[in-house]
């Protein structure tokens, strides 16, 4: 399976860092004078709203567009993690081993590396050392050397990741013989897989999961017909709540631009948000998901006013302190028109957003913010001229 590439076809992203290279001249250090874009917390707890009339209204133009196959949603860049391009070349599909890439791949779901980046490169490490997707063997696994597998497939976070995938296989080996499908039941809901999957700390559960996680193995196993549908709250990521708090489909009651919005509230608000629309609307939670995360993964991060640069390149994060700078949104730059042309020129929900959330900030130190109110450009948008110029 031939590796795909970031699209480099436009010149801005969300994760600039992930693109750009250091800058020669900038000096290793951040200016003295550098002030965060996530403001210091002040202790008191936000006071959180859900806008549910709205909300809804939000969700029912996102999925007309997306049943429709609209753009974004019709451009080959949007797609999903486990689309078969993603996947990997021996796996036998309708299979333990199918249904344990699932629940391998939950950890590269917490953020930190793009979600279909993440199933390719596990991919690899399938086609190479399927072993590891084999319950009762991967639970004797060396720990040290799936360190190296990972780092050698171009995966991170290997201190964490390795010894959760090699306990979790002796957790669902002993007790689950070895299959993620036997979490579920014939009639499994939602609160019945919470109590069997998230971790309790006292040996129940799987290290690592809670509530996203939880969904996202139901969002998995669901959508590839492993386990029979139920209805779920979708995983809230960086790219649900990004959709939500743009389009004001969550308040946060006048809070300053800058104050990290990523509570455990927020992500609870959302989550019963979205279980509720999809059970009043009867929409399938899949397809729920999908037309939020894809339209976020695939277009939002293009609009120029969530665009961070990183002067001082990946190598010199140091979380909150990480110096970042927000690209100036210019509405007469050749480059910036054509990356909103392909981002908020063609979401079906422009209209109604408002804001700039970011996303480096998430992936740097696990913030979400608003960064101020999107700027829209004129319309129609020009093209970059050509010169002519004789040789």
């Amino acid at each position: 399976m031939e590796k795909r590439g970031p699209d480099t076809s436009l010149t801005l992203f969300d994760d600039a860092s992930l693109y750009e290279a250091p800058l020669k001249h900038v000096a290793l250090l951040p200016p003295e004078d550098y002030v965060p874009e996530i403001l210091p917390g002040t202790g008191n707890a936000l006071k959180v709203t859900i806008n549910k009339e709205h909300a809804y209204e939000v969700l029912d133009r996102l999925i007309t567009a997306y049943e429709a196959n609209e753009a974004p949603y019709s451009y080959d860049r949007t797609r999903v993690p486990q689309d078969p391009r993603h996947m990997p070349q021996t796996l036998e599909r309708g299979t333990t081993e199918h249904a344990m890439f699932f629940f391998n791949t939950c950890y590269y779901m917490r953020g930190g590396i793009k979600s279909n980046d993440a199933v390719q490169r596990l991919s690899g490490i399938f086609d190479e050392w399927p072993e590891l997707f084999n319950a009762e063997t991967a639970q004797y696994f060396d720990v040290e050397v799936l360190k190296e597998i990972l780092t050698q497939h171009g995966l991170g976070f290997q201190p964490t990741v390795a010894p959760q995938w090699i306990e979790n296989a002796r957790r669902l080996h002993e007790n689950f013989d070895g299959d993620p499908r036997n979490l579920f039941d014939e009639d499994s809901t939602y609160e019945q897989s919470q109590k069997r999957i998230q971790n309790d700390g006292k040996g129940n559960g799987f290290i690592g999961f809670q509530e996203k996680m939880t969904s996202m193995i139901i969002y998995y196993l669901m959508d590839e017909n492993l386990i029979k549908p139920f209805n779920f709250p979708v995983p809230v990521d960086l790219h649900v709540m990004r959709v939500s708090i743009a389009n004001e489909m969550i308040l946060f009651d006048d809070a300053p631009y800058g104050t990290n919005l990523f509570t455990k509230d927020t992500l609870a608000k959302l989550r019963d948000l979205y279980f509720t629309y999809a059970e009043e609307r009867n929409v399938n939670p899949l397809r729920l998901c999908d037309a939020v995360w894809m339209l976020s993964e695939s277009s939002c991060g293009r609009n120029p006013g969530n665009t961070t640069i990183e002067p001082l390149g990946r190598q010199q994060r140091n979380g909150r302190a990480t110096y970042l700078i927000p690209k100036e949104v210019d509405t007469s730059d050749p480059a910036q028109q054509a990356a909103y042309a392909s981002s908020c020129a063609v979401c079906p929900i422009e209209k109604t957003c408002e804001y700039n959330i970011p996303g480096t900030q998430y992936y740097v130190s696990g913030g979400i913010i608003i960064r101020g109110r999107r700027v829209r450009f004129p319309l129609p948008l020009s093209r970059p001229q050509t010169l002519d110029i004789d040789v």
